[in-house]
């Protein structure tokens, strides 16, 4: 498949179908932790960057197939999934053909703009970023395209809280040494407020980042700015193990599509691929030997991930 992956395990949904809408790193941030490396193509252009009918076919098909069980569909992309002129069709669409509930991650940036907004109100649950509330910090760890200005982005999301009707889960990211100072956190308290969302999670860097010197924010100093910014926050925890049904593509070709599209660890696979889990030192060890799979190691945990990234 072209566009949808998984189901995936995902630390705050579950059991995650993704539908990925945009070439990869086609994104109007640059963010230094991103785990899929740096932006290729830095654009705030809209525009159908995928052909819109080939994703819903694809999307129709997994859904008359009804071979794979997940707990929602997740629309995403290798960038900003907002970047897509078709997002409300696409959002339209997944709704209509399943009783699932239809989330969308975007990093917020474009949500100043009534029409986006107006499509990203037919999600059920739109999980929006903001890892900054000053100016030089938002540019520092977000590293944006020129035109976005932070100020936009909050009041932006705030216009979105107003009209969407669905849950709002707003994701915080801190990298040690570049968003959490006290001057930060107090920043984005006041901005939490104003955009009222329902939930706030905060994470930290885990996986292999765009930018080495990237570090991890420590538990404890998470604890003390979840208690910092005044209403309930959540430090996001990992995902609790949940078999995937066995009717799984190949194990091969599963592993493949999603080291795709984000480095996995040790025990990131064996969540994603539940009771097949006791075939796979096979596959990566013939991955590996091929060349196919590379493994790194950080901060004491070895991610695996594609010497050569290649479509599928």
């Amino acid at each position: 498949m072209r566009y949808c992956f998984g189901p995936v395990p995902s630390r705050r949904l579950g059991l995650s179908l993704g539908l990925d809408i945009l070439p990869d790193k086609t994104c109007n941030l640059n963010c230094i932790y991103c785990e899929l490396g740096r932006t290729e193509r830095l654009t705030c252009r809209r525009g159908e960057y995928h052909p819109t009918h080939e994703i819903l076919a694809e999307l129709d098909n997994v859904f008359t197939a009804g071979e794979i069980a997940f707990d929602c569909i997740t629309v995403t992309a290798s960038g900003e999934p907002c970047l897509h002129s078709e997002l409300g069709k696409i959002l339209a669409f997944a709704r209509e053909r399943s009783t699932k509930p239809v989330v969308l991650l975007t990093n917020s940036t474009l949500l100043n703009d009534p029409q986006v907004r107006a499509e990203a109100r037919r999600a059920d649950l739109v999980l929006p970023s903001l890892d900054a509330a000053r100016e030089r910090s938002f540019r520092r760890i977000n590293r944006p395209a020129r035109q976005l200005v932070l100020e936009d982005i909050i009041d932006g999301l705030c216009r979105f809280r107003e009209e969407f009707s669905g849950r709002l889960w707003l994701e915080v990211l801190l990298v040690a040494g570049v968003n959490d100072s006290t001057e930060d956190i107090e920043s984005l308290e006041k901005a939490i407020k104003k955009i009222g969302p329902d939930r706030i999670q905060l994470n930290t860097v885990d996986r292999p980042p765009a930018e080495e010197w990237a570090g991890p924010v420590s538990i404890e100093r998470l604890g003390d700015i979840a208690g910092m910014l005044g209403q309930p926050a959540e430090i996001i925890a990992k995902f609790k193990r949940k078999d995937i049904c066995a009717d799984l593509p190949l194990l091969e070709k599963e592993i493949l599509k999603t080291l795709k599209r984000r480095p996995l660890s040790h025990q990131d696979l064996e969540e994603l691929l539940g009771n097949k889990a006791h075939r796979m030192e096979e596959a990566l060890k013939a991955m590996i030997d091929s060349g196919t799979v590379d493994l790194v190691r950080v901060k004491g945990t070895t991610f695996y991930h594609l010497s050569n990234p290649q479509p599928l």
